[in-house]
């Protein structure tokens, strides 16, 4: 006999801040480089192609005493019966004896943690100097990206927001996202005085921009090599499934290429179709972004350099995040304790 806190969407919203997120990912990704932390093999399958799938990334946090897992299912059409299209779950259980400790609305916390992993490369890969960013995508996930770059990075003062699927420049979706990332840093004490603002010329702000983030499920690349200016960081976050790519692959064998797990991004993140195309190898992965983070391996070595950061998302981030939010949780008598 055992007992799991069950946490609701609004359970996690009362315990866990954007400010939070990015402590809990960057924790993740060091414990990974120094071996406290494993990503295990992710589990796929498709139900219907195009349609409906399911994906589990498991993992264990040694030093935080647990493994667990996070299944994520699509089933495209469910908006159309007025439910959500995505629906996922994080499953924490102690690494001592396997007992469960929580189940978790792995919905509530997917969208700060991989809002945390892009502004984490950005924070850690781009220029100092680093003042004006383009998020490219602007479904869902772009308030989270926007929220935690701001956050990561109080010297940006300048965020552009492009939808590469559109001609007209996304000016109702932008006003949104400004409301819902103030919210996210209000929730967390924070504020920032960056412009936001929707652009239309996706080329145009590539050329200008000092940092990138691409949150897209494009398949077919639209960051071109050539508009890429010298010295620019880019956090590629939208591609987590085999086939996806965003930036072009003559700019992967043009960067200094991170990620945040080697097997992974070759496998099925930005990096697979470069790989796959031989435009680059497994080996041109200088490092894992933990280890740049624990100083186990050099960021950015000049000013001139481009940076590209895959992140397709790692169990070990959703662990940390969601075992941050249990504990807060547990302390504040928060969630419903259920008997198996």
């Amino acid at each position: 006999m055992s007992r799991l806190l069950v946490l609701s969407a609004e359970d996690v919203r009362k315990v866990l801040t954007i400010k939070d997120a990015l402590d809990a990912v960057e924790d993740a990704y060091g414990q990974k480089a120094t071996g406290e932390a494993s990503a295990w093999p992710m589990v796929y399958e498709q139900f219907v192609p195009g349609e409906s799938d399911m994906d589990i990334r498991s993992g264990e946090l040694k030093g935080a005493g647990l493994f667990g897992l996070k299944l994520t299912a699509w089933f495209s059409g469910n908006s159309s019966q007025g439910q959500p299209e995505i629906y996922g779950t994080t499953l924490l259980c102690d690494d001592r004896d396997g007992r469960p400790l929580a189940l978790v609305n792995a919905s509530a916390v997917t969208g700060l943690r991989t809002g945390a992993a892009g502004a984490l490369g950005v924070k850690h890969l781009a220029r100092k100097d680093a003042r004006r960013l383009l998020v490219c995508g602007c479904g869902h996930q772009s308030s989270f990206q926007v929220a935690a770059a701001l956050a990561a990075c109080p010297q940006i003062g300048c965020v552009q927001m492009w939808d590469p699927t559109s001609t007209e420049a996304p000016v109702a979706r932008v006003a949104q996202v400004v409301r819902e990332a103030k919210a996210l840093l209000a929730a967390a004490g924070l504020t920032s005085d960056a412009t936001i603002e929707a652009v239309a010329d996706g080329e145009a702000a590539v050329r200008v921009a000092d940092a990138i983030v691409t949150i897209t499920p494009a398949t077919t690349p639209f960051v071109q090599a050539d508009w890429v200016r010298p010295g620019t960081h880019l956090s590629c976050v939208g591609a987590d499934m085999e086939g996806k790519q965003e930036v072009q692959s003559a700019l992967a064998a043009r960067a200094r290429l991170f990620c945040d797990d080697r097997a992974q991004s070759v496998a099925s993140g930005e990096l697979e179709v470069p790989c796959k195309e031989g435009v680059i190898a497994s080996a041109d992965i200088v490092a894992e972004l933990g280890e740049v983070i624990v100083g186990r391996a050099q960021g950015r070595t000049s000013d001139d350099e481009v940076t590209l950061f895959d992140t397709s998302g790692i169990a070990a981030q959703d662990l940390a995040a969601s075992k941050m939010a249990y504990d807060r949780a547990v302390e504040l008598g928060l969630g419903t304790t259920v008997e198996l």
